[in-house]
C-alpha cells in the first residue's frame, strides 16, 4: 500500500476539513434546540397564563411534560447514535445530560426552597451549558445565546416572580428556538 507525503499546507487543510466535518456533525440539524425551545416556551407561557387567570398553585403543571420530552430526546439520540466516536459530541451530550438532570432536580425538588431564585439558577445553568457547547464547536451563535441566557438570569433577580415565566419563555425562544432554526437551515444548505 502506498502512502502519500503531505506538505505542511496540505496537512493543515486536511486537519481543518476534519474539524469542520466534526463540527457539522456535532451541530446536526438543530433538532434539540428547536424541540427544547418550543417545549420550554410552551411550558413557560402556559404557566404565565395559569398565573394570570388565578391558578398560581397549579401553574407548574405544564412542566410535567419536560421529563417525558427528556426521555424522548434520549431515545432519539441513542437510536441515531453514530458509530464514529466524536469526543466533542460525547462531552457535549454529557454536559447537556448532567445539566438537564440538575435542572429537573432543582425545579421539582427545591422549587419551594428557592422560590424567586429558581428561574435565575435555571437560566444560569442553561447559559453555562450553551456557552460551553458553543465554545466546543466554536459557534459564535451558541456562545452569544449562552451570554443572553446568563444576562437574563441576572435580570430575573430584578423582575417580580410572577413575570419569571414570561421572561424564561421569551428567552427560550431567542436562545434555543431561533438558533435551532438557524442551525437547521445552515445544515440543510450545507448538505445540499
Amino acid at each position: 500500500m502506498k502512502t502519500k507525503e503531505f506538505t505542511p499546507e496540505e496537512s493543515f487543510v486536511l486537519i481543518r476539513q476534519a474539524i469542520e466535518r466534526a463540527k457539522n456533525r456535532f451541530e446536526e440539524n438543530g433538532f434539540a434546540f428547536i424541540l427544547w425551545g418550543t417545549v420550554i416556551s410552551i411550558c413557560c407561557f402556559s404557566q404565565a397564563y395559569l398565573i394570570h387567570i388565578g391558578y398560581g398553585t397549579q401553574s407548574w403543571y405544564p412542566y410535567l411534560i419536560m421529563p417525558l420530552v427528556s426521555c424522548f430526546t434520549i431515545i432519539y439520540y441513542v437510536r441515531k447514535k453514530n458509530y464514529v466516536r466524536n469526543p466533542l459530541k460525547y462531552v457535549s451530550s454529557r454536559l447537556w445530560l448532567f445539566t438537564g438532570i440538575n435542572i429537573m432536580i432543582i425545579a421539582f425538588g427545591f422549587s419551594t426552597k428557592l422560590q424567586s431564585h429558581l428561574t435565575p439558577i435555571i437560566l444560569l445553568l442553561l447559559g453555562i451549558a450553551t456557552a460551553v457547547a458553543g465554545s466546543f464547536i466554536r459557534s459564535r451563535l451558541l456562545l452569544f445565546c449562552g451570554l443572553v441566557l446568563n444576562i437574563s438570569a441576572y435580570t430575573a433577580f430584578f423582575i417580580p416572580l410572577k413575570q419569571h415565566p414570561l421572561l424564561m419563555g421569551t428567552v427560550s425562544l431567542v436562545a434555543f428556538l431561533l438558533p435551532g432554526i438557524i442551525l437547521h437551515f445552515k445544515n440543510k444548505n450545507y448538505n445540499v
